[in-house]
């Protein structure tokens, strides 16, 4: 019989689907009274669909040989069937999980756009209620299912295996997410870009036609992108995020040979904020009144997180008193509070390093009286400063998480002081469902703004813009939540992979931290083969987007010259459908090669140099990868919105305004065009690169370890394999 928690973990989440089954219902039914409106909404649905559809077709080839290739590695080392199976079952679960979530979500928010705008008729509150409906379904489906797989997994596992061997077969869940968040992450980076690029490039630039205009062939694949960046690509990186920190915790626990309280609590925890999150995001509805739409607005969302996370932090402050010895339970619920103060803190710095109202963003458009190059330095510094205060946070919430865990938790010490921080990630990602409807707002209203203007709704655009400039703010800030998160959890899988060798190599903790010498040549190169990585990951995707870019312009020019569309409209109409094929057969063939590599290299590296030098791998990608996925992404979105400034409130330059189409917002948009790919491809697409690393590097620990203890002299010859493979690529 389960545990009242396991009872819990799965009747929330079933009540969570139930609800995000009933939110896509509501939305759904809606009937637009302009059938314009729907048709270029399905157009919208229908290229979103179709891409998640062939990439996922792609992957799968992919997912199946590393499926076969987790069940040779688990049958050879444990020279178990029933390990084999399970450990397979979990990588597929994982995968199909992560999958689904992204699916399930985009299938509503792709189809909620015309909803909202013609919603918008009925004023701000109503037009804020369908869009954030259609939000939720993404986030509510993402943490019902993360949490789901990974209980279920975990109560079966516990019940035909003795610990830590149901931890072992239960860690390719995590694998499996990590590797389709990676693909659609990279791939739906690269379309998401190089739509937008092309789509622009010859519609503002050359030809001189507005952002949303129906007659830009381009245009649909860039509302297409919104939705497979921020909606099926944000949600696979924080479900993926989510689930490794929850089979992160479980290992350690495991490993740790922990209280079953202590193995179930990071389950009980994501169980009572999931419930907490049911209760948060009701407060979404009615009218919004005030002189500033967009302020009242915000803060109606602002009040479903803050409502969330104080209800989380009641009920798990009740749980940890009820179930744990007084101390223990004040660790337990500082560390879980840490973790939300720690999204709090994130949202707000990342918010403030790239929203117009406040200084840096102000700065950067002042820049732009000057010269693009100078928009480009200020934002790339600006970027490089908004990484700080991130940075510090998580190493706050780490620090004193650690040193509560290892002075209360048992076993104190070392291991109670890592099952602390294993808290504070889940307290972080726990609110994954209210962050992610956050999130998933910001494309239904974008798109719902940009139907408005391709069908001519001016009578409604004061909500849609609104709306809008809120989601914009929302899709930057849940960046910063999204990158923080990653690094969190690919800290905590770090130490599981360590402790997992140390478990098969059946040597003591402190033999094996005495090998961990920064000295040792082998974690030396092996850290300069991880930052090797993300510079390699980094290069592939931003030269991805502008070869995909390039072939849409060309595409574009065409169907101007030869369909003579912006003469001839409405009589002559875009082939809407070739430019979206274009963009996603580029993005397909382009997202394999990066991702791939984030799969064999570490492997490689770890037949090579051992478990030793693959330390080194996964330390030196966190560390490279992690900050550099702030700079990219909070220096894109203060470019973005630096440029948005000057064309909303315009500058002063000697007594001199300058506002859109002035020299100044030329110079901004140069940096805008730059910061796209950092923000929307290069930037988000590091998250699951680290978390690969991780991941790959747990589930083949095992196998590793065996060949760090009984073939050290295969080195040469793996190496010189690797630098065949690097050359290759």
């Amino acid at each position: 019989m389960p545990s009242l928690v396991l009872i819990l973990a799965i009747v929330v989440p079933v009540v969570g689907l139930a609800l995000a089954g009933y939110n896509a219902f509501s939305v759904l039914r809606i009937k637009p009274g302009k059938r314009e409106l729907t048709e270029i909404n399905m157009l919208i649905a229908e290229g979103g669909r179709t891409f998640l559809m062939r990439e996922y077709k792609t992957i799968l080839p992919v997912g199946v040989g590393l499926v076969i290739a987790i069940w040779l590695a688990y049958y050879f080392i444990f020279h178990s069937s029933l390990m084999a199976n399970l450990a397979a079952l979990a990588f597929a679960l994982g995968a199909i999980g992560s999958a689904a979530a992204g699916y399930l979500g985009m299938y509503v928010t792709t189809r909620s756009a015309a909803k909202t705008a013609w919603m918008a008729k009925n004023g701000m509150g109503a037009a804020l209620s369908t869009s954030f409906r259609a939000g939720t379904v993404m986030g509510l489906s993402l943490a019902s299912i993360a949490l789901l797989t990974v209980a279920i997994l975990y109560w079966a596992y516990s019940r035909v295996l003795p610990t830590p061997q149901w931890a072992e077969a239960l860690a390719p869940v995590a694998f499996g997410a990590s590797l389709i968040s990676l693909f659609i992450r990279v791939a739906g980076g690269i379309y998401t870009k190089a739509a937008d690029w092309g789509a622009d490039i010859v519609g503002k630039v050359e030809a001189g036609i507005p952002e949303d205009d129906p007659r830009n062939p381009g245009v649909i694949a860039d509302n297409v992108g919104d939705n497979v960046g921020d909606c099926a690509g944000m949600a696979s990186d924080v479900y993926e995020s989510f689930v490794v920190v929850l089979a992160g915790a479980l290992l350690l626990a495991a490993v740790f040979g922990l209280s079953s309280k202590l193995i179930e609590l990071s389950i009980a925890i994501a169980t009572l904020t999931l419930l907490s999150t049911l209760v948060g995001i009701q407060v979404v509805r009615g009218e919004v009144r005030g002189k500033d739409l967009a302020a009242a607005a915000m803060a109606k969302l602002n009040t479903a997180l803050y409502t969330t996370i104080v209800v989380a932090a009641i009920l798990v402050g009740i749980y940890a008193f009820l179930s744990f010895p007084t101390m223990e339970a004040v660790a337990i619920f500082i560390s879980d509070l840490l973790g939300m103060i720690t999204a709090i803190v994130v949202l707000f710095a990342t918010e403030y390093f790239t929203h117009y109202t406040f200084p840096p963003v102000r700065n950067i458009a002042q820049q732009a009286a000057l010269s693009a190059s100078n928009v480009i330095v200020t934002g790339y510094s600006y970027g490089l400063l908004s990484a700080i205060p991130t940075i510090l946070t998580v190493v706050g919430a780490l620090g004193i998480s650690y040193v509560l865990g290892s002075m209360y938790i048992p076993p104190y010490g070392v291991e109670g002081g890592i099952f602390g921080t294993a808290i504070a990630s889940v307290g972080l990602l726990s609110l994954a469902g209210v962050v992610i409807s956050l999130d998933s707002y910001g494309p239904v209203s974008d798109n719902a703004n940009g139907l408005v203007e391709m069908t001519g709704m001016e009578d409604v655009r004061e909500v849609t813009d609104a709306l809008d400039a809120i989601g914009n703010t929302f899709k930057a800030t849940t960046k910063g939540y999204a990158i923080a998160s990653a690094g969190l959890a690919a800290l905590i899988l770090f130490i599981g992979f360590i402790y997992e060798v140390v478990e098969r190599m059946n040597i003591s903790l402190t033999q094996a931290l005495s090998e961990l010498m920064v000295i040792d040549p082998r974690i030396i190169i092996g850290a300069l083969v991880g930052v090797a990585l993300v510079y390699f990951f980094s290069s592939r995707t931003l030269m991805a987007v502008g070869k995909a870019a390039g072939e849409l312009v060309e595409e574009i020019r065409r169907q101007f010259r030869e369909k003579r569309i912006l003469e001839l409209w409405p009589q002559v109409k875009p082939d809407y459908n070739r430019a979206i094929d274009i963009v996603t057969r580029h993005a397909l063939k382009s997202f394999l090669t990066p991702g791939l590599a984030a799969v064999i290299v570490p492997i490689l590296v770890g037949l090579a140099l051992g478990w030793i030098g693959l330390v080194g791998t996964i330390f030196g990608a966190i560390l490279a990868g992690f900050p550099r996925a702030l700079l990219m992404a909070n220096a894109g979105a203060a470019w973005d919105n630096s440029k948005k400034y000057i064309e909303i409130y315009g500058i002063v330059v000697n007594g001199q305004r300058f506002g859109k189409k002035s020299e100044p917002h030329k110079n901004a948009v140069a940096g805008d065009v730059v910061g796209d790919v950092f923000k929307d491809t290069t930037g988000p697409s590091l998250n699951p690169l680290i978390k690969v690393v991780n991941t790959v590097s747990i589930v083949f620990a095992p196998l590793i370890a065996l060949v760090s203890m009984h073939n050290p002299a295969a080195s040469a010859l793996i190496m010189h394999v690797i630098s065949i493979i690097i050359s290759l690529l």
